[in-house]
């Protein structure tokens, strides 16, 4: 007997995604990414000065104050480029990361919808198989029940209680009980005496 390759493992159990708060920390982020304390503090002195300053005033009016103020500072402009070049380049890469991490949950979740699809048009498919096989077995019982039906009705006459039990299921009765006149012959009659009476009978006064 040949030997049957074993069965191969059960797909794993599907269990639902992790939901993610929609609250960021992103300072936890960037320091996550590689970008320190001390460029985010830099990046955001930055932006604070950015927000301090008129909006009607000129770009290039706004850049020389920036530059003035960071240079009193003794912070080079460059490393204000740098800080916040990571930071863009940190918060990117989560966006990626988070879309990733998002797709992967969409695909998982489809092919465990597909699947479930298909089990669901197996159980249908069953049900509708079943209801065909017992019509199948209800139509060959009626008819063998329509093939014992006659012999419950020919001997109906003969059991007391057995016609209001056929009469209880649909069963028209024989001929013989619908027609009482000529069911008369079918009676046993008495067995009539041959010979000469005794002599008991014929003194009887029959008046």
């Amino acid at each position: 007997m040949p030997i049957q390759p074993p069965a191969p493992p059960p797909p794993p159990q599907f269990r639902l995604a992790e939901r993610y708060p929609t609250e960021i920390d992103f300072p936890a982020v960037l320091r996550r990414a590689g970008v320190d304390v001390e460029q985010q503090q830099r990046v955001t002195k930055a932006q604070d000065l950015l927000r301090s300053l008129p909006e009607s005033s000129p770009a290039a009016l706004k850049r020389q104050i920036v530059e003035a103020a960071f240079t009193a500072f003794d912070v080079p402009t460059q490393k204000i480029i740098q800080a916040a070049s990571a930071e863009v380049d940190a918060l990117q890469a989560f966006i990626r990361e988070g879309g990733a991490r998002a797709q992967k949950v969409i695909d998982e979740g489809t092919a465990r919808i597909a699947e479930l699809d298909a089990e669901i048009a197996e159980i249908r498919e069953s049900m509708a198989a079943a209801l065909a096989d017992q019509a199948i077995r209800d139509a060959a019982t009626e008819e063998q029940i329509a093939g014992v039906k006659p012999i419950l009705a020919f001997f109906a006459h003969q059991e007391p209680g057995l016609g209001d039990f056929m009469n209880s299921r649909d069963v028209p009765p024989p001929a013989f009980m619908r027609e009482p006149s000529q069911a008369n012959f079918m009676k046993p009659r008495a067995p009539q005496p041959s010979g000469p009476l005794p002599d008991s009978l014929t003194d009887i006064d029959v008046e």
